[in-house]
């Protein structure tokens, strides 16, 4: 009985007291450090959104009554200075998580590719200052892989970063009420009402002026300009822009549905057209990459209509 107790018994009953007191111990050490981990880790998101939004004093989370796809988290500068918002898109070895801080002139004012278990030396390049500094200054609207400079092998990597500020985009303007509507959707009245705000009853005028095919004058003040230049079909790329009464330009609309739809059909994209606004020139505007012909025909018939305003402003 003795030998039963020692070879067999005993043993049994300290490997269970060892792993009854191990146990204990990992529980209370958990209970200890789980809160001062949590707490490091607010800490640290608190340093990374303060750091991407200098302008922001301190944040609030937001809870979106719609949530968006891939968005973890959305913060709210309290001096109402922009948000930060955290989103995530699946890549080649999992998550790619971002921060992506909105000023509050709705556009991106830095990003900030989180840890991820992309390649190292490929995926794990989108957390370089190289690729993340592209991103600051462009305007809060949806953009494709085509628009950025993506990483050389690591398509997917770059597609999920893509994804991810788009998913951000999306919170933003949904949380901020810049959306965006789809000026493409709108009857002729409220697009033209959109491109001259606060312009009161918007009626026709009869000019004649080359490229132009309709144009109008706001009660309160402005003009409205339609004028048309030869795309890569060699058919029209119309361009509908709204001037105030010292020409300054503000709003276009570019119809380009006569092109090929993500190559000279990004022409009609508000991020294009968006270019225009507050100029009097085409100084500064930028081609679509990859889209020279139609970028052109946008541009020669935005000047079109710029040529003609005063024409127009005097009938």
């Amino acid at each position: 009985m003795k030998n039963t107790w020692n070879d067999f018994v005993k043993p049994i009953v300290v490997l269970g007291v060892i792993c009854l007191v191990t146990s204990l111990l990992l529980a209370v050490t958990n209970n200890v450090t789980a809160p001062i981990i949590a707490e490091n880790a607010v800490k640290t998101a608190n340093a990374t959104r303060q750091a991407l939004l200098p302008s922001a004093d301190t944040f609030t989370e937001v809870a979106p009554e719609t949530p968006t796809e891939g968005v973890t988290a959305i913060y709210k500068a309290d001096n109402d200075s922009g948000y930060v918002i955290t989103a995530q898109a699946k890549g080649y070895g999992g998550e790619v998580p971002v921060m992506v801080a909105f000023n509050a002139e709705g556009t991106i004012e830095a990003v900030q590719f989180l840890d991820n278990d992309e390649t190292p030396g490929l995926g794990q390049k989108v957390k370089s200052e190289a690729f993340q500094s592209q991103f600051s200054g462009m305007p809060a609207e949806e953009f494709g892989l085509s628009d950025i400079d993506a990483i050389t092998g690591a398509t997917i990597s770059s597609g999920a970063a893509a994804s991810a500020i788009n998913a951000a985009i999306a919170a933003y303007n949904q949380e901020a009420g810049v959306a965006g509507e789809d000026l493409s959707a709108l009857s002729p009245e409220e697009l033209r009402a959109a491109l001259l705000p606060d312009a009161g009853a918007i009626t026709p005028v009869d000019v004649s002026a080359d490229g132009v095919t309709e144009a109008y004058k706001g009660e309160a003040y402005g003009v409205v300009v339609y004028a048309q230049a030869e795309g890569f079909y060699k058919k029209p790329v119309t361009a509908a822009v709204g001037f105030d009464d010292d020409g300054v330009i503000t709003g276009v609309y570019i119809d380009a549905s006569n092109e090929t739809a993500d190559v000279g059909g990004q022409v009609g994209r508000p991020r294009f057209a968006g270019q225009f606004v507050g100029k009097t020139s085409l100084d500064g505007v930028d081609a679509v990459a990859g889209a020279t012909i139609s970028s052109n025909a946008a541009m020669d018939a935005v000047q079109k209509a710029i040529d003609a305003f005063s024409t127009v402003k005097g009938a």
